[in-house]
């Protein structure tokens, strides 16, 4: 594995632990808070982030993106546990392919993308959700994980 892809994979598993240190801090009773109309649920949030990295290591597997088939298992929405532990599974699994296969090329929708590519667009979509969450912390009124200084909160 080249140092660049290494540095990325840090970068990546930094901002996954901004993303379980604020489920950490996070009452399990707001995991059934929305923000509003057509925003879903923290706990669907969290969910999502690892339904999508689920794609994501498929693609690594297969050579091509795929969104349309992930998991969707909304019976863990409701429990900080299980997201967790989903989140931390997924995120291992994803790590061990990298370790056998980092020269993967991958069709996105017609485009060929190396595996730091794949990556950077993984950590774009945490942060993403990582912006999401932020309304919602915010919206509750409850403070931040001391983490979450990087992002000047």
């Amino acid at each position: 594995m080249d140092e660049d892809l290494k540095q990325l994979l840090e970068h990546w598993n930094e901002m996954r632990e901004l993303t379980l240190d604020l489920l950490d801090e996070l009452p399990e009773k707001y995991l059934s808070y929305s923000v509003g109309k057509n925003m879903g649920i923290i706990g669907k949030q969290y969910r999502h982030i690892g339904d999508v990295q689920i794609c994501y290591v498929d693609a690594i597997k297969k050579s091509k993106i795929d969104f349309s088939k992930y998991k969707r298992d909304y019976s863990i929405e409701n429990s900080k546990e299980k997201l967790k532990e989903f989140l931390i599974e997924i995120n291992k699994e994803m790590l061990n392919l990298i370790e056998e296969n980092s020269e993967v090329e991958i069709d996105w929708f017609g485009d060929t993308l190396n595996l730091k590519q794949h990556i950077q667009a993984l950590i774009e979509h945490e942060i993403l959700h990582q912006g999401e969450l932020v309304v919602y912390i915010r919206t509750l009124g409850l403070k931040f994980p001391k983490s979450w200084r990087l992002w000047g909160l």
